[in-house]
Formats: C-alpha cells, sequence, structure tokens
C-alpha cells in the first residue's frame, strides 16, 4: 500500500516541488521541480522584495502546487525557511502563498529545518554507526544537526546562506579582502556552535544542498560517475583546491568549468569557500554528499517516520525497488542469490575478500537479470543501464561503478578494461571486480534456468583444483553451464574447476 505525497519547498534560493510515493517506510521520488528565484541576495540588496518579485514567488507556488495535483499527490505540503521566516511584512505574503498552494505554509524554524534535513539527508546515505553531523547548505542560512537514528542533539541554523553571502562579493573575480571578509562572517556565526559540535566527534559527515551537489559534479567531473552523486565523497584538500580554481576565475571563466551548471555558476565559488571553512573551523576531513535533504525529511517526518535505516537495510531496500520496478512478477531474492553467497565462502581460501564484497556479490546477482525486462537479446548491456540510470541509495559511485560492471560482464570472458564504469575505479576496486566475476558467472551457470535445479552445492580446493559436487534434481545444464564458465575461473585463480559426484575425504 503506497500514498502519493507532495511537498513545496519555499528557501530562500530556489522553490522545489517534490512528489513522491511513500510505501513501506520509505519514499520513492515521482516528480521534481525547481525555480531558481535567488530570494536570499534579492533581500540582502533590497531590503525587502519587490513587487515583482512577490508576484513571481506566487505564481511559481501555484505553478507547482498545480503539478503536484495533477501528479496525483493526496496530501500536500508547503514549508518555508530562512528568507521568507524573517521578512519583517511576510505575513500578508505567507497568506497568498497558502492560498497559491491550496495548503497553508508551515515557517519552519532553524532548528526544526536543521532537524528534520538530517533525517532526510541520512535515509539516503549509507551512515556508519556513531553520530552523524549533518550541513545543510542553503541559500539564505546554513543549517547544522547533529544526531544519531531519530535522536539529534544538536541543530542550529545561521545566516551563512550561499545567496545572502555572495552580496560581500562586489568584485568579480572578488578581491582577497571580500574573501577575508566572507571568511570572517562564517567564523562568527559558526563559533558559538563549534564546542557541541566538535565534542559530538561525528562518525560521519554529510552535506546537502544543490550548491553542494553542483560543487561534487564539477569534482567528480572528468572521469565516470553516475547520473546522481549520492554518497560521492569529497575531502577538504580536493575542495579547498576547487575553491581555489573558482575563485581565480570571473562569471565567464566560472561557465566554462567542466560540470558547471550555469544556474550556479553566479555563486558557486561563494558556496565552495563557505564548505571549506566550516570544515576548517570544525577540524573535519572529509564529507559525504547527500541527494536528499529537507524536503524528504519532511515527508518522512510527516508520517511518523523519524528514524533512518541502517546501511544494509538501505541497500537490501534499493535493489529490492529496483526488481520490483523492473521485474514485478519475479522473485525478489532469486535462488542464485544463495548460490552465490555458498560459491563466495567455499572459495574463500582463493578469493580473500570481504563481507563487504560479500554483500555487493549479492546485490548484483539480484540485479544481472532487470535488463530482460526490456529485452532478452544482450540483456546484459540492458540491466547495466538499467543499474546505472536507478539512482541507488545507499551505494558509493564507486560501489555503483562495481555493480554495474558486474551486471554487465556476467555472461562475457572478461571484463573490458576501457568500459566506462570500471575504468574509473581505482586500482583496488577493480581488482575486487576481477576476483568476485567469475564467482557470479558459476552461481548463474548454477541456476541458468531459474529452476532452483541445482538445490545446493559443495567446495573443496585441493592444489590447483576446485571441485565442485551439485546437489539437486536434473543438473544436466549446470553441468553444461559450469563447464562453460570453468575458463574465466581458472585464469583468475589459477584453479581448475571440476565437477564430481561427490567431495572426497
Amino acid at each position: 500500500m503506497s500514498v502519493r505525497l507532495a511537498v513545496l519547498d519555499l528557501g530562500s534560493n530556489s522553490f522545489h516541488g517534490l512528489v513522491a510515493d511513500l510505501a513501506e517506510g520509505r519514499l520513492h521520488p515521482v516528480v521534481r521541480e525547481r525555480e531558481m528565484l535567488h530570494l536570499g541576495r534579492v533581500v540582502e540588496q533590497h531590503g525587502g522584495l519587490p513587487d515583482d518579485v512577490r508576484i513571481r514567488i506566487v505564481e511559481t507556488v501555484a505553478h507547482l502546487a498545480e503539478l503536484a495535483r495533477r501528479s496525483g499527490a493526496v496530501e500536500r505540503v508547503a514549508v518555508a525557511t530562512a528568507t521568507l521566516r524573517e521578512l519583517d511584512d511576510g505575513a500578508e505574503l505567507l497568506a497568498e502563498l497558502a492560498h497559491a498552494a491550496g495548503t497553508p505554509v508551515r515557517v519552519l524554524p532553524g532548528r526544526e529545518e536543521a532537524r528534520l534535513a538530517h533525517l532526510g539527508a541520512c535515509s539516503a546515505v549509507a551512515v556508519a554507526p556513531g553520530t552523524a553531523l549533518v550541513l545543510d547548505l542553503g541559500g539564505g542560512s546554513l543549517e547544522v544537526a547533529s544526531g544519531s537514528g531519530a535522536e539529534v542533539a544538536v541543530a542550529e541554523s545561521v545566516p551563512l546562506g550561499v545567496s545572502r553571502l555572495s552580496t560581500l562579493l562586489a568584485s568579480d573575480p572578488a578581491t582577497s579582502s571580500e574573501i577575508d571578509g566572507l571568511v570572517e562572517r562564517v567564523d562568527e556565526h559558526l563559533a558559538p556552535l563549534v564546542g557541541r559540535l566538535v565534542a559530538s566527534k561525528p562518525a560521519t559527515v554529510v552535506a546537502v544542498g544543490g550548491t553542494v551537489r553542483a560543487l561534487a559534479r564539477i569534482a567528480a567531473a572528468g572521469s565516470w560517475s553516475p547520473p546522481t552523486v549520492n554518497m560521492l565523497e569529497m575531502d577538504r584538500e580536493q575542495l579547498r583546491g576547487l575553491r581555489d580554481r573558482l575563485l581565480e576565475l570571473d562569471l565567464d571563466g566560472r561557465l566554462a568549468v567542466k560540470g558547471m551548471k550555469a544556474r550556479r555558476a553566479d555563486h558557486l565559488h561563494v558556496a565552495a569557500v563557505i564548505l571549506v571553512r566550516v570544515l576548517e573551523v570544525l577540524d573535519l576531513s572529509r564529507v559525504t554528499v547527500s541527494d536528499w535533504g529537507l524536503r524528504e525529511g519532511v515527508l518522512l517526518d510527516a508520517h511518523g517516520i523519524t528514524d533512518p535505516p541502517d546501511p544494509c537495510t538501505l541497500r537490501e531496500h534499493e535493489v529490492g525497488r529496483v526488481r520490483r520496478a523492473l521485474l514485478p512478477d519475479a522473485d525478489v531474492y532469486p535462488h542464485v542469490v544463495a548460490l552465490c553467497e555458498r560459491v563466495f565462502d567455499g572459495t574463500h581460501a582463493l578469493h580473500g575478500l570481504g563481507l563487504a564484497d560479500r554483500e555487493l556479490l549479492r546485490h548484483a546477482a539480484r540485479l544481472m537479470d532487470v535488463g530482460r525486462s526490456l529485452a532478452l537479446r544482450r540483456h546484459q548491456r540492458h540491466s547495466a543501464y538499467l543499474v546505472e540510470h536507478s539512482e541507488l541509495k545507499g551505494f558509493r559511485p564507486d560501489e555503483v561503478a562495481m555493480l554495474i560492471t558486474l551486471v554487465r560482464y556476467h555472461t562475457a570472458s572478461g571484463v573490458d578494461p576501457s568500459f566506462p564504469p570500471f575504468a574509473s575505479l581505482p586500482d583496488a576496486a577493480a581488482d575486487r571486480v576481477n576476483r568476485l566475476l567469475p564467482l557470479l558467472q558459476l552461481a548463474d551457470g548454477l541456476d541458468r534456468p531459474r529452476d532452483e535445479a541445482v538445490s545446493d552445492l559443495a567446495l573443496q580446493l585441493r592444489g590447483d583444483r576446485l571441485s565442485v559436487a551439485l546437489l539437486g534434481r536434473d543438473q544436466r545444464v549446470a553441468r553444461a553451464e559450469v563447464e562453460r564458465r570453468a575458463r574465466l575461473f581458472a585464469s583468475t585463480y589459477g584453479v581448475r574447476l571440476e565437477l564430481v559426484d561427490r567431495l572426497g575425504c
């Protein structure tokens, strides 16, 4: 049972509409819409909102509300953040916006905005055990929230939004004195929070917001990356280099930067300065990017879902989501998954891989057939494309690249080194893929017709031979498939596969 929901997020940099289905405690986005308004900058420059801007605001909200209605949303909420909550004459405007939205506009206090952003961000990333610190960099403010699970111990909002602070840089490129003034402003507003945030000793630091994702896309430019930068990790030194590069350029120069989006070019250097300084002040070495934030947090919280899933649960659900969507009549946990685990466990002396690899192999086994939903011929290519574009939450981009490669080559004689996702991997991850692929192929062959004729297997390694004994009913297809796939296994591990009726003592 699912319910279709919509949230209108009236922010300081842009207005967003999100329509999503809520099922089994998880959100599945259906429609996203955004309009860049830069209200934070307008208010800083004019001391309020000019009439033409107010008209545009109301029209934008009406458009987002109509889109939500026509998309089938049965529940609709609207929230306003920093700029609208700080307007001296905001009551009349908020009434107009509520009329346009068809629902009351809830003006979020800064601390509540921080808490909800924490919930949304942590629901899209695999958060390590312990405290998670979320930095939500918006147009009018920066929200910081620190906590574990549903318990958020620190939640604060400070006026360090990108649109707001961009007014401090009158020159383009900015002068050194202007940059110093921007850094001083960040230090001034962060100072009261530093002690509590540092004391929380976060195990995971998550950054969220449109400008954060825009920085991540530039950081990832030049090598393959999936359509989403969710769970991309950026270290402080990398961000410093990107900050310095953007500060050297004027608007035209920034527009020419690979990965730059035109609508972000006028203020992305400001975002880089703010984010780097926050990391420096809090002595944080790296951040993980989240695709989700406030909007998703609002919808989850409205339905009492306040505890983000643990990493394993998140990944299992995401893989299941893709499989159910593409193969709705198939078993969510096909028998080949169990065979993969048996092969992995029985050959550990050969591959030496860990639990994270075992989990990745299991997910690859669940995803390798999803391309059959499009066509049987070359289904492995279709599977790889679908996995690449399914926006799997809980997986880092390099883990997505590993999954795509395993799925793409599960019927091949080996990996093509020039395959872009594989070519993007560091050597250690590429080696893991090469060691996992023969295991996936062997398990796939054992259940090629997907009829569970091979119910189980036993493996025994003796010298340069790996003996495989199959259990079950009709084993003819499985035996033929194992013999066909033995070459890659032998070339990878230097052992010969042999099928036996039973293992020796």
